[in-house]
């Protein structure tokens, strides 16, 4: 399954020129399929343009992967199996977990295709690394990771991790303000309810630059654990166009007999099933903070507010809540109400995007041109190794007249 050589890249890229005309119905092409209907004739042509496309970026990826891996001096181990591998149980496909990278929808995809839990498709690869060939299963594996926009990645990791209420405050949120800040009250140093943004951003630039121990959903993503330079993957998904990534990864997967089917809306079913998953985080929170000084009502607010920066629910929409109601919201009524608001939002999806820029916007307009610059320099092996832009424009204007025009604060349950 593996293109091992690169300098066949360019061949291919050759080949899929000549073949190009698939794209395209001729008079020859539909003379040859008069048994087709005209849609059976244009929908194949289009899942044909559609692979041909994607095999095409993906070798575009790997190319630019394995020039940055060498002009950084990153080598290859080529005995190197100590990834954060997931393995099928037919040993015939390999998935390295990167943090806030879409991971939990692609191992319930697994999951559900191999009729193997988490847990299983570690066990699996932790069995394999106890074999004597355990490098060559590995290799012969069909092997992909699936990476982001690194600012984007340490933003989603504050709003699902940091901002939204989840018991990771305890644990992950008092380690970074210990970092981070002084005089801390004893609320925060306790519960690790109110890191902002800035603090995030500070631990990630000080830890990185002293050459310390990142959390995992804030380490880069060429990280160790799956060293793109050090294990050589069959493809490099982006979350920016999951759909069509693995569109291609599991009808090739699914063509092979490496699985038995791939349904076409299963990845959409996955995202949706994923969107009141932070909810169940909401409502084991609340219980720990009871007996704080800590405002439920402004836990409440700010898990309406993710909602709103993560572009499921309007901004115009208000929190439909009063605080004297703090003690009385429930799981399903809170479900309820978001719900409702969602549906009345889905009319207005340029307004939804707009929003998730916005937030983004506005958190990094917190962060001092210092840091900005430092952080830089943290994203800068990501950037380069998987083709996204070392300074966003719009991210690095963020301090100046941007700031102005954004009247809604998203953070504003902090």
């Amino acid at each position: 399954m593996r293109i091992r050589k690169l300098a066949f890249f360019f061949k291919i890229l050759f080949l899929l020129q000549i073949l190009a005309g698939i794209c395209y119905i001729t008079e020859d092409y539909a003379s040859n399929e008069r048994t087709e209907s005209v849609n059976q004739i244009e929908d194949n042509r289009r899942e044909k343009c559609a692979t041909n496309g994607k095999l095409v970026d993906n070798i575009k990826r790997l190319d630019i992967l394995d020039k940055t891996c060498k002009r950084l001096g990153y080598v290859e181990d080529k005995d190197s199996t100590k990834i954060r591998a997931h393995m099928s149980p037919n040993l015939k496909v390999l998935y390295c977990r990167v943090n806030k990278c879409a991971s939990t929808v692609t191992l319930e995809l697994l999951k559900q295709l191999f009729n193997c839990d988490t847990e299983c498709l570690i066990k699996v690869a932790d069995r394999v690394r106890f074999n004597i060939n355990a490098r060559e299963i590995m290799y012969n594996a069909f092997s992909f990771m699936v990476v982001r926009e690194p600012y984007g990645r340490l933003f989603s990791t504050y709003c699902n991790i940091f901002y939204f209420p989840k018991e990771d405050w305890i644990y992950r949120g008092t380690k970074v303000i210990k970092l981070t800040r002084l005089n801390i009250s004893y609320d925060s140093l306790t519960y690790g309810h109110d890191l902002t943004f800035a603090e995030l951003v500070k631990y990630t630039v000080d830890t990185f630059e002293a050459g310390n121990t990142l959390d995992e959903h804030v380490r880069p993503m060429h990280h160790k654990s799956c060293n793109p330079c050090s294990f050589k993957f069959d493809y490099i998904a982006h979350l920016e166009t999951l759909q069509t990534d693995f569109d291609y990864i599991f009808n090739k997967l699914q063509n092979e007999k490496v699985i038995e089917r791939y349904p076409k809306d299963i990845l959409i079913s996955l995202q949706n099933w994923t969107t009141f998953g932070p909810i169940k985080h909401l409502f084991r929170t609340i219980p720990l903070l009871r007996g704080s000084n800590i405002s439920l009502y402004q836990v409440y607010l700010r898990a309406w507010c993710y909602f709103q920066i993560t572009g499921r629910v309007l901004n115009t929409i208000d929190f439909p809540y009063k605080k004297s109601d703090d003690f009385y919201i429930v799981k399903e009524d809170f479900i309820i109400e978001l719900s409702k608001a969602m549906k009345a939002s889905l009319l207005y999806k340029d307004k939804l995007m707009k929003q998730k820029v916005e937030a983004m916007v506005q958190a990094y307009s917190t962060i001092s041109n210092e840091y900005m610059e430092r952080l830089s320099k943290v994203l800068l092996g990501d950037c380069l190794l998987f083709g996204y832009e070392l300074k966003p424009a719009y991210l690095f204007k963020a301090n100046t007249s941007y700031k102005t025009n954004l009247s809604f604060d998203y953070f504003k349950g902090l």
